[in-house]
């Protein structure tokens, strides 16, 4: 049984809030079709931004201008022992998507030299961090899922 009627208008107010910000999460209007490759050198690296969309954020030097690119999950990153640092010279493919009331630059693929790490599914959905067994299988945690 719902009791929305139960909660104050306050909470009301604020369940709303959150449903509008869902309905503009990263990922949500992605298309492929649509992406590009921006290059330039690191400025900084945050593994774990304290703004939204939280996560790993890259600060872009482009030849246009400074670019804050969202980077999906920093364990990710550093599952694939890709080092990003300020003064590296990275290519990311990616796309800018609606966010809030404004647009983010999302990677899908983050590229230093020869190493490339994919962040963010074709959909536009940021990837978790998978463990592999020796063997190069993944492994799968222990217990009911």
């Amino acid at each position: 049984m719902l009791r929305w009627q139960l909660l104050p208008s306050a909470l009301l107010r604020k369940g709303q809030q959150i449903q509008q910000t869902a309905s503009h999460r990263v990922g949500a209007a992605y298309d492929i079709a649509r992406e590009s490759v921006i290059s330039g050198k690191i400025v900084q690296y945050s593994s774990a931004s304290t703004t939204q969309p939280f996560g790993a954020h890259i600060s872009l030097q482009t030849a246009s201008g400074t670019i804050d690119v969202h980077a999906g999950n920093a364990k990710v990153i550093q599952a694939r022992n890709l080092s990003l640092q300020a003064g590296d010279t990275v290519s990311i493919t990616g796309e800018t998507v609606p966010f809030g009331g404004a647009s983010v630059f999302v990677a899908r693929i983050i590229q230093k030299g020869s190493q490339s790490v994919t962040v963010r599914s074709k959909n536009g959905v940021p990837l978790l961090p998978t463990a592999v067994g020796p063997n190069g299988k993944i492994v799968s945690p222990a217990g009911a899922r």
